[in-house]
């Protein structure tokens, strides 16, 4: 006891205590100014005003499987004015809307009103605009031709097209009446590049247009097709072309008989065939084979269907009949005479 008396009572022990408490005194006082010195910042923060503008998705209420609306913009204007602190929040905020009605629309042009929502009743607002003129129509659907085109001076010199085909000749278009009425067709422009010498297969967009060829804001399903052009040589295309010509009938005698004992006469001279073109061009004349067994030493009549040649689909007349005579019978004949 008499030692902690004698501490207590010593100078350089009462130094350190002094200090300690000097110490813990400022670290008080400097935290309590702090902490007033935040909540008055705070405080003014919510306190001085601010102004700004807001750009507000517009939601649609709306059977919009019935109905088609338009004039409506994609968002809305709004000014907010406030505490500087809930204008911040506004500007950051994903849950403020801006809202049309238009559950029971009636059809054509009205008036509706703009609602918001999510926005501090602490912060003055102003809608620009605060209603929307806007047109409501019946949805319609209706089916229609496609007709496609392409550009055929870009085809390359002595090349030409043999075919043009697209993935489906009909579709289906969907919007407000009064559009889908004025809708004559649907066009499919297939792109062709200058001196194009080679076939082209691509996806083509589908545009829906009036019976003057302007394009009407429609929606397609589908909304685009596959567009198919042959391109070949001018030359293949003459090769594989059908032609029709008119050649000789050039007899061959067999058998044992000798010809030159008989006279022969045929039904006709020539014959008519039809076939590839690059066959046909080379054909002048056509064989026809007469078996001279087959008659007898006087003569007779034979039906003979001439052969076709490779590249000949049909000939006309599709049989010959050859008359045959024995040369001695006629002249016995006229010696009687």
């Amino acid at each position: 006891m008499k030692y902690i008396s004698s501490l207590f009572r010593a100078k350089w022990f009462q130094l350190i205590v002094t200090l300690a408490m000097a110490i813990a005194l400022f670290v008080y006082v400097t935290g309590t100014i702090g902490s007033l010195s935040s909540s008055r910042n705070h405080e003014n923060q919510l306190i001085t005003t601010q102004t700004a503008d807001l750009n507000i998705p517009i939601n649609i209420i709306m059977n919009d499987k019935k109905y088609y609306v338009s004039g409506i913009p994609q968002t809305i204007k709004v000014k907010v004015t406030g505490p500087s602190g809930l204008v911040t929040a506004a500007q950051n905020s994903q849950t403020i809307r801006a809202t049309i009605n238009l559950e029971k629309p009636k059809i054509g042009s009205q008036q509706v009103q703009v609602h918001l929502t999510g926005l501090s009743d602490s912060l003055a607002k102003k809608l620009d605009p605060s209603s929307l003129t806007v047109n409501v129509s019946r949805k319609i659907s209706k089916s229609v031709p496609i007709i496609a085109t392409y550009n055929r001076d870009n085809i390359a010199n002595k090349y030409v097209v043999a075919g043009f085909k697209i993935s489906q000749v009909k579709a289906t278009i969907v919007g407000p009446s009064d559009l889908v009425k004025l809708v004559n067709h649907v066009s499919a422009s297939l792109s062709v590049p200058a001196n194009t010498e080679s076939s082209i297969t691509k996806s083509v967009a589908l545009k829906a247009v009036d019976k003057n060829g302007s394009v009407v804001y429609v929606d397609i399903t589908p909304n685009s097709v596959v567009a198919s052009l042959d391109v070949t040589s001018q030359f293949t295309v003459n090769s594989n072309a059908t032609e029709t010509k008119t050649v000789s009938l050039n007899p061959k005698f067999t058998g044992s008989k000798s010809v030159s004992n008989y006279n022969v006469t045929l039904s006709s001279s020539s014959i008519q065939i039809t076939g590839a073109k690059a066959t046909v061009d080379k054909i002048d004349s056509l064989p026809l084979t007469v078996d001279l067994d087959q008659i007898s030493s006087a003569g007779g009549v034979l039906t003979i269907k001439p052969s076709l040649p490779k590249g000949v689909n049909e000939i006309t007349p599709k049989a010959i009949e050859v008359s045959i005579t024995s040369r001695s019978s006629a002249s016995s004949s006229s010696g009687g005479n």
